[in-house]
C-alpha cells in the first residue's frame, strides 16, 4: 500500500523525544519568524506538530502551549506572511494560516485533498495559483492559495511512466518536490518501489507553468530519488539561473545508489552531462569519512549550500533514529565540490530546519546539548554549542516572515 511506501520520509523527517523548557527565561516575542516543531507521544509515528511565531532571542524558549497544533510530521510551506500545512499520508486536510496584526497565526482557509492521496509539497506559482503534489495517487492539484479552492489537476499517471522493477504495473511516478524556472514547472518523480526504496536514476517532469501542459521528462542515471519530501529547498535555482536537484538515494537504504547534486543549466532542457557532485564518494574528516543525504538544506548564493547531512559513521548498531546524533551541520560548495564541517553539534534525524541570513545561518537541531535553534556566524565562522532558542521538540522548519 502507498502509506508503506512513504514511511521512509516520515522516519527520517522530524521528531525529538526531549521536552526542553526553561522557566527562568521569558518567551520570545511572537511574529518575526515562523518555526515548526514536532513532539511525539510514546507510540510510534504519533504526536503533534506545533506552529510557532517568535523572535530569535538568546536565552528564549518557544513553548508548545503558545502554538497552533497540527498533525504529526506536518510539512509547512511559507510564503510572505502565510503558511500552508500538509499532512502527507497522515491526513488529507490542507490548511492555510496567516499572521495577524499581533504577530500570531490564525487559520484562513482549508480544503480536503482526495482520500489517502498523500498531500505533500506546496509550490506557489503566484499569489492566486499554487501546486500541491499528491504523491500517493500520481497527481498534482492546482489551487488558489488565497481562497483555498481547487481549480484543476495534472494527472501524471497518464504519462504511463513505469520504472518500478518490483511492480511493472505501477505507473504512479510519485510526484514530490517542485520548482518553477523561466515559465517551466519542474516536478521530481520518486517512482517509489517498496517501503524505503525508490527506483534507480532521476526523473524530472517538465510542464509549461502558464498552461500546465506536459512538455517531457528529463532523466539521468547518475543519482537516485530527486528532492527531499516536504522541502522544496532541495530543488532550487541559483543566481545564474541554473537549476540544482539534490538526490537522497532512498535515504541510503539501497546499496549502490548515489546521492548528491545534478543541475540543468539555464536555457537547457537536459541534465548537464559534465556536472555531478557525488556526495556518496566524497571523503571527509567526519567519523567513517562518508556522508550521504541532506536532511535539510538551504542555498545561500555563490554556490554555497548550508544544511544537516547524514553521517553513517555516527549511527549506533542497530541505528537509533531518536538518540543517535548523526546529522552534522555542514557547508558545501557546489562549484568546487567541497564540504566544510561547521562548529555546531550534530543532531538526530528528526529535525531539518535551516534558515540562511546575511550574517548567520540558523539550524534547528536535536543535539545532546538541547533541542532548539542554533546559530552559525558567517563572518567569524563560530557556532553556538547550545541552542539560542529552546523548543519543545524538534524544529522541522524555520523561516523569517515578511
Amino acid at each position: 500500500m502507498k502509506s508503506l511506501k512513504h514511511l521512509a520520509a516520515i522516519l527520517i523527517a522530524g521528531c525529538c523525544f526531549t521536552n526542553c523548557t526553561n522557566d527562568d527565561t521569558e518567551p520570545s516575542r511572537p511574529g518575526e519568524y515562523f518555526i515548526a516543531t514536532y513532539l511525539p507521544t510514546d507510540a510510534p509515528l504519533t504526536g503533534s506538530s506545533f506552529l510557532h511565531t517568535g523572535a530569535i532571542e538568546n536565552g528564549s524558549t518557544l513553548s508548545s502551549a503558545d502554538a497552533l497544533e497540527a498533525t504529526p510530521f506536518a510539512y509547512t510551506f511559507v510564503n510572505g506572511n502565510e503558511v500552508i500545512v500538509t499532512s502527507y499520508y497522515l491526513g488529507d486536510q490542507v490548511i492555510r494560516y496567516t499572521r495577524t496584526a499581533d504577530g500570531r497565526l490564525q487559520e484562513a482557509g482549508r480544503f480536503t485533498a482526495p482520500a489517502s492521496s498523500g498531500p505533500m509539497n506546496v509550490l506557489y506559482a503566484n499569489s492566486s495559483k499554487a501546486y500541491l503534489s499528491l504523491s500517493s495517487v500520481g497527481k498534482i492539484l492546482i489551487f488558489n492559495p488565497q481562497t483555498m479552492t481547487i481549480s484543476g489537476e495534472i494527472d501524471l499517471n497518464q504519462l504511463d511512466i513505469a520504472r518500478n522493477p518490483v511492480n511493472p504495473e505501477d505507473t504512479n511516478p510519485d510526484p514530490a518536490v517542485m520548482a518553477i524556472r523561466d515559465g517551466k514547472l519542474y516536478v521530481s518523480l520518486w517512482q517509489v518501489t517498496n517501503s524505503f526504496f525508490s527506483a534507480d536514476g532521476t526523473d524530472i517532469a517538465v510542464f509549461d507553468s502558464s498552461t500546465d501542459t506536459f512538455e517531457g521528462v528529463i532523466s539521468d542515471p547518475r543519482m537516485a530519488t530527486p528532492g527531499r519530501a516536504g522541502y522544496n529547498e532541495s530543488m532550487f535555482v541559483d543566481e545564474a539561473g541554473d537549476l540544482y536537484i539534490h538526490g537522497i538515494a532512498s535515504f541510503g537504504f539501497v546499496p549502490g545508489q548515489k546521492t548528491g547534486f545534478l543541475r540543468i543549466r539555464k536555457g537547457e532542457s537536459r541534465f548537464d552531462p559534465d556536472y555531478f557532485f557525488d556526495l556518496t564518494s566524497l571523503s571527509t574528516s567526519l567519523p567513517g569519512s562518508r556522508v550521504t543525504y541532506f536532511a535539510g538544506l538551504q542555498y545561500a548564493g555563490e554556490g554555497e549550500v548550508f544544511g544537516q547531512i547524514e553521517v553513517p559513521g555516527l549511527f549506533s548498531s542497530p541505528p537509533d533514529y531518536v538518540n543517535d546524533r548523526n546529522y552534522q551541520p555542514v557547508k558545501v560548495n557546489l562549484l568546487d565540490k567541497t564540504l566544510e564541517v561547521l562548529p555546531l553539534p550534530a543532531g538526530n534525524g528528526y529535525s531539518a530546519a535551516v534558515a540562511v541570513e546575511e550574517d548567520r545561518v540558523l539550524f534547528g537541531l536535536s543535539a545532546q546539548s538541547g533541542s532548539g535553534i542554533f546559530s552559525y556566524d558567517r563572518k567569524s565562522g563560530e557556532g553556538t554549542a547550545t541552542p539560542v532558542v529552546k523548543t519543545n521538540g524538534s524544529p522541522s522548519n524555520i523561516k523569517r516572515l515578511n
